[in-house]
């Protein structure tokens, strides 16, 4: 028979386990890689050449904004020293300082616990416990959501390095990463790039128009893409080793509400899916699908 102190361990232990962070939500109305995938189980295959598209863009995505957005992405990863985020001055030099000085951002109430993920006050601390007032700052990652989506391009523009020669050797692993790999690319073109209402337009033209074929038909798949998505958690990780065991089918997910983006950051990437296609599919006759 079960302890009383034994269920409240196990309880304890489930509480302990819920982690709430802004913008990142639990829903049962939640989408999952497979859901686009659902109707078409006879070419559920996903091959190298259905990614390299996306990949490729992704690469340009990455490099063109990078620099532009370093400092920004500093903060959220919590790679800046906290001297220079509480009053600008470390008693450090910046050689023999850990942490980065390289940013104009300055919260003098900032609990340096909470930004190192280390405080044990939660909301009875007397110090600020979220970036405020970020937007006096930051030009375009002003909200969770936005580190997140950036931490995802990141992540898909890593993943074009390994991809060929991946060393996942698990098939189903391979495959089911494959399969998150097109709905990710799928749902940051939708949301990042221009589009028209009610048009996957610039999904064909951004990615592999027979990946998007492979997928649910056009207007279940712009009914799924309105609901949060389920990404594998170690998507948004800032280092990773691809090894043979990195990625495997049934990880840990986290549910990403795409609609929170900040509509800076949405303009800002509107600005640079332009830049590519002026750039890299006008030339070839490829149609504008914004207008």
């Amino acid at each position: 028979m079960t302890s009383t102190n034994d269920k409240i361990d196990t309880l304890s232990k489930k509480i302990a386990e819920i982690s709430i962070q802004q913008d990142i939500i639990c829903n049962t109305n939640i989408s999952e890689a497979n859901n686009y995938y659902k109707t078409r189980q006879t070419s559920k295959g996903v091959n190298f050449a259905r990614l390299e598209k996306g990949l490729l863009l992704f690469i340009y995505i990455h490099e063109t904004t990078k620099s532009i957005l370093y400092s920004e992405i500093a903060l959220w990863d919590r790679r800046l020293c906290i001297q220079m985020i509480k009053n600008g001055d470390c008693p450090k030099l910046r050689n023999q300082c850990r942490y980065e000085h390289e940013t104009l951002y300055r919260q003098s109430n900032i609990c340096p616990f909470w930004y190192t993920h280390s405080c044990t006050y939660g909301t009875k601390c007397r110090f600020s416990h979220e970036f405020f007032p970020i937007s006096n700052y930051h030009h375009y990652i002003l909200t969770n959501t936005d580190n997140i989506v950036y931490k995802l391009i990141r992540f898909v523009r890593n993943f074009a390095g390994h991809y060929i020669d991946s060393a996942i050797k698990d098939e189903n692993d391979l495959q089911q990463l494959h399969k998150e790999m097109v709905v990710l690319m799928v749902h940051l073109v939708h949301f990042l790039s221009p589009k028209r209402s009610n048009s996957i337009d610039h999904l064909n033209l951004f990615l592999e128009a027979t990946t998007i074929k492979q997928l649910i038909s056009p207007d279940s798949l712009l009914e799924e893409l309105e609901k949060p998505y389920n990404v594998p958690k170690i998507f948004l990780e800032s280092t990773l080793n691809f090894n043979t065991h990195w990625y495997r089918h049934g990880t840990n997910k986290c549910s990403v509400d795409f609609s929170q983006m900040s509509t800076q950051f949405i303009t800002h990437f509107n600005s640079v899916f332009i830049g590519f296609y002026e750039g890299r599919l006008k030339s070839r006759g490829a149609p504008i699908a914004w207008a």
